[in-house]
């Protein structure tokens, strides 16, 4: 009875999967062509070190020290929002621009300056001021 049904050919017409694949594509095919820019430079800056006389073996203690520091310590996330300098709401960092924010409710940019120092923790002294960094 069910041996001559055939299915119908069905067309999606609002199919946006493959869309979202090809702009997953570009997204990514970006990201690679960012790491290669950032290789270049790497290896650019390391070669003008190496021949402005700085010793290979700095950067070999300079590396292990570093890995010594992320496996001692939790790792710091950054901050994924912050407060809105003009209206004070958070904003959250943006995916096109991740060192720039914008507030969805004033419009203002928020800059998400990248840093290579943590934050330091405030603690509160004994005289019950904050004291950044004690």
């Amino acid at each position: 009875m069910y041996s001559d049904y055939q299915s119908p050919n069905i067309t999606v017409i609002n199919d946006r999967s493959s869309e979202g694949l090809a702009d997953a594509n570009i997204r990514i095919g970006n990201i690679n062509a960012s790491i290669a820019e950032l290789e270049i430079k790497l290896q650019a800056m390391y070669r003008v070190m190496l021949e402005q006389g700085i010793d290979p073996q700095l950067f070999e203690a300079k590396i292990d020290e570093i890995m010594k520091e992320r496996a001692s310590k939790p790792a710091i996330p950054a901050p994924t929002t912050k407060p809105c300098q003009k209206c004070g709401r958070a904003v959250k960092k943006s995916a096109n621009s991740p060192l720039l924010g914008k507030c969805m409710y004033c419009g203002s940019p928020v800059p998400f300056t990248p840093t290579f120092l943590p934050e330091e923790p405030e603690t509160e002294g004994e005289d019950g001021e904050n004291n950044p960094g004690i």
